[in-house]
């Protein structure tokens, strides 16, 4: 369970960039306004793309906006 008072131990101040990430680099302030704008985007598009009539295409969009904001956080992040 995470503790504020416990360093997280994920991360590293010399995190090398891999596929799975075990560790991951501290971000600074200015990193973690934009990730949380992009985060806080994506969830306005959702809520968009849920107003159109349910269906596969819906579920299409979904899932490409889900894979967009997993890859540019990924990019933010390494």
């Amino acid at each position: 369970m995470f503790s504020p008072a416990l360093p997280d131990r994920r991360l590293a101040p010399d995190a090398k960039p891999s596929r799975f990430r075990p560790t991951y680099r501290a971000l600074s302030e200015e990193e973690k306004a934009l990730h949380d704008a992009i985060k806080a985007k994506a969830a306005e598009m959702e809520a968009l793309y849920l107003k159109v009539r349910n269906g596969r295409y819906c579920a299409l969009a979904l899932t490409d906006l889900e894979s967009s904001v997993m890859w540019i956080v990924k990019g933010l992040t390494s």
